[in-house]
């Protein structure tokens, strides 16, 4: 569809087309005034809240300073948010990438482990969400979805995913298939988000143990460990990075989205310097537009107040009210609720009433979004406010009868 010369995808009904006319915390209006309580954070992307004063006064600060930096070079501001990130995560990561996106960031991180490695294979997961291009929808793009886009980087191998459903047989059955694949050493890399699925919208969980198992079978073939957290870094899942849930330390996590609260475009790969020297050193990885000093003065800010709030704790805190609150719904319509964090999944017993329920709560002023088929996604700022929060569930509840 195109409104006002811009191009949109056609969401075939999972969405309403939405005029943005301003927005504050977890409120957003449309260009006729309405008011509508966000459960979406325009996909975990303003996690602190849409427009927070901070970091609007943090990137009005550096336009007085400095815009664009050099490819050959850095700014003070560049240099202060990568120590500060680098410091946010276990200190085997100890080095960056500027980027632009969380495509951008996945991307990259793939060209770094063919470079290190001089393999060519990568592993990734079905249903798993890592970007558009290429090489990131081939990682886990729906089979036969949009065949015209065929064939995309074939090197690229996807395995089912081994969500928490499955049984302990075909757990096993799964953990000998993988290990076979790897023990030819042929795999450069393993690409997979932390054990919660973001993208494409499932909400899934993965099977208990499976990052720690990644990891370990891949040290075990010189294999590297990528982990995609641009859908679930910055405080989403209830730690400020979802890797924590299981102690796992990837050799590189790209970072996008909630990296500076959707003010500005930026991407991260951050990883083992070992890795990431090697492979700048015999290939070029750069990007225009990767850290802008305005993107890092955002950045920088969005990390501090994380840290300074713990807001990990609030979508803990959160995420587990709304889940105690929707558990106590299930039946015909609502048949699951799962997540981790503010990152939750309701999942109806079919896509048409998902779409159904979607589409009331839109006329009553809530924003929430189908993911994928039957699964609602409940996504809110983490700074939503007790009294929001509540308003927000009333309608979802309402409408679930």
């Amino acid at each position: 569809m195109i409104e006002n010369s811009i191009v949109y995808r056609d969401f075939k009904g999972k969405y309403e087309y939405f005029p943005l006319a301003k927005a504050e915390g977890s409120l957003i209006w449309n260009r006729q005034g309405q008011r509508y309580i966000d459960f979406s954070s325009a996909w975990n992307v303003t996690n602190l809240g849409w427009n927070h004063p901070e970091i609007s006064a943090a990137i009005i600060e550096q336009t007085k300073k400095n815009t664009q930096s050099l490819l050959w070079g850095s700014d003070v501001i560049q240099e202060e948010y990568a120590q500060a990130l680098t410091a946010a995560l276990p200190k085997e990561l100890n080095a960056c990438i500027k980027e632009t996106s969380g495509t951008e960031s996945v991307e990259v991180a793939i060209k770094v482990a063919r470079v290190y490695t001089e393999r060519k294979k990568i592993i990734g997961f079905n249903a798993h969400y890592h970007g558009q291009l290429f090489a990131a929808l081939a990682l886990g793009y729906p089979q036969n979805s949009h065949p015209k886009l065929d064939p995309l980087v074939p090197e690229i191998k996807p395995f089912a995913f081994p969500h928490n459903k499955i049984s302990g047989a075909e757990w096993q059955k799964f953990l000998l298939d993988f290990e076979e694949d790897l023990s030819k050493r042929d795999v450069a890399a393993v690409v997979t988000e932390p054990g919660i699925i973001t993208g494409w919208g499932s909400t899934l969980l993965a099977y208990p143990g499976y990052l720690r198992k990644l990891r370990e079978l891949t040290t075990k073939y010189g294999t590297l460990l990528i982990v995609d957290e641009v859908g679930s870094g910055f405080s989403r899942t209830g730690k400020l990075f979802a890797i924590e849930h299981e102690n796992v330390v990837p050799d590189m996590i790209a970072l996008a989205k909630g990296i500076s609260n959707g003010t500005a475009a930026i991407g991260a790969v951050v990883g083992k310097s070992t890795i990431l020297e090697k492979a700048f050193s015999e290939s070029i990885l750069v990007s225009t537009f990767g850290w802008t000093p305005i993107a890092c003065a955002a950045a920088l800010k969005t990390l501090q107040i994380h840290i300074r709030d713990k807001m990990w704790e609030m979508a803990e805190q959160k995420g587990n009210y709304i889940k105690e609150k929707l558990e106590a719904q299930i039946g015909e319509n609502l048949v699951e609720v799962r997540g981790m964090g503010l990152e939750i999944g309701a999942q109806f017993k079919d896509a048409e009433t998902c779409t159904r329920v979607q589409k009331a709560c839109f006329k009553d002023g809530l924003h929430v979004i189908v993911g994928s088929g039957s699964n609602m996604q409940i996504m809110p700022p983490l700074t939503i406010s007790q009294e929001l929060l509540d308003e927000g569930l009333d309608i979802l509840i309402k409408n679930l009868l």
